[in-house]
């Protein structure tokens, strides 16, 4: 199954696109991850929205916006509460994982191959077929 990483921005326009997203599509989505980089230098989040897959098994879309949140840690934020709210609205849990920051990284693909295997270490993708 091929499983691909969908950028829908950084910023906080995309913001309301991830609402959208959930609101339409909250049947279908398998998990909500915040990626965090708390020991990078920036302390940003990635949030995601993995999808279950298509049928047949052919296909599993995990939407993201990179790295345009701010760490939540200590102190919440605006971004990371309303995801939150948004994904409550449908009983789905946001859950957390740290990881290492895109910046570590000399390609998107590497950072993406990378974030596959540790979702998947976490089960929160399948494992590869």
């Amino acid at each position: 199954m091929k499983q691909s990483f969908i950028v829908i921005g950084h910023g906080l326009t995309d913001l309301f696109e991830f609402q959208t997203l959930i609101e339409y599509n909250h049947e279908r989505i398998s998990d909500i991850i915040m990626l965090h980089t708390p020991l990078s230098k920036e302390k940003l989040s990635s949030a995601c929205i993995i999808m279950k897959p298509t049928k047949g098994q052919h296909f599993q879309a995990i939407y993201m916006i990179m790295e345009g949140i701010k760490y939540p840690y200590p102190d919440s934020n605006k971004k990371f509460d309303l995801i939150n709210e948004w994904a409550n609205a449908y009983h789905i849990q946001v859950k957390g994982l740290d990881v290492k920051s895109r910046a570590d990284f000399a390609e998107d693909e590497l950072y993406f191959a990378y974030l596959k295997g540790a979702l998947r270490l976490e089960r929160y993708l399948p494992p590869l077929q």
